[in-house]
């Protein structure tokens, strides 16, 4: 992870769970629970896990769970939000392009969402990444990796789009929304944060890049680092991936 994601989240981590809020990872689970059904998934290692809403989720479920994320901020608030919610998760501070330095057991399935993988700026980067996961997956394991369609909204030249707006019953309002900056090898997402308590508001701008990584090259890059049977969806609900899909979710076996 570069050091502009790195101060994003260290600047960023208690205002990423009133952004996006519980139902939109509800919305998630099923696709997963799917996934974990079909290849008996019993243990599940989160590698990108950031406030650890997916890996508390699962955990609730009856697997076994674990997380690690770059930020020790994003960290300690997933250690926050897994006793707030009485879950057995272990939270623990790594890289992704390091689990076996970090994890000495295997797993049945790894998990790399929240369009994690695409703050790696560099190819390089990447395929450490996917030849981490690898090493820490148990042979026939499944990967699940989702970034964003970044090629789509380039095509597109969709530069600014709402996230979330909430307005509680006292009267607060919290309101975030992205501004795209397109470069040719990524987007910087300006994430504007608005939020008014007790009358005062508090405007907020926050810079954050992502690689821009097309369908075909993370499915690419995952097969060289030596994931097969590799399906690729557009959304949480199974639908086919086309050029139009707001992500890209691709399936994989080791």
């Amino acid at each position: 992870m570069d050091n502009n994601s790195t101060s994003f989240y260290d600047e960023f981590a208690s205002k990423y769970d009133v952004m996006i809020p519980d139902e939109r990872y509800q919305r998630m689970i099923p696709f997963f629970i799917k996934i974990f059904q079909e290849n008996k998934v019993k243990t599940i290692l989160d590698c990108a896990s950031g406030t650890g809403k997916h890996a508390i989720a699962f955990s609730k479920l009856g697997y076994k769970v674990e997380g690690c994320d770059s930020n020790p901020k994003m960290v300690e608030q997933a250690k926050i939000n897994a006793h707030a919610q009485e879950a057995k998760v272990n939270f623990i501070q790594a890289d992704f392009k390091k689990l076996a330095e970090a994890f000495s057991r295997k797993f049945d399935c790894v998990i790399c969402v929240g369009n994690s993988l695409s703050h790696e700026l560099e190819d390089s980067g990447v395929m450490s990444a996917l030849r981490s996961i690898n090493e820490v997956l148990n042979d026939g394991g499944t990967i699940i990796v989702q970034i964003r369609n970044l090629p789509k909204l380039i095509k597109n030249n969709t530069r600014i789009f709402p996230v979330h707006h909430q307005k509680e019953p006292n009267g607060d309002v919290k309101l975030f929304f992205y501004v795209l900056d397109f470069d040719p090898s990524k987007v910087t997402f300006n994430v504007v944060s608005y939020i008014e308590e007790n009358g005062i508001p508090k405007f907020n701008v926050y810079l954050v890049d992502y690689n821009i990584m097309a369908e075909h090259e993370l499915v690419s890059n995952m097969a060289q680092a030596g994931f097969k049977e590799l399906t690729s969806y557009g959304s949480f609900k199974f639908e086919k991936f086309d050029s139009e899909s707001e992500n890209i979710i691709v399936v994989g076996r080791k």
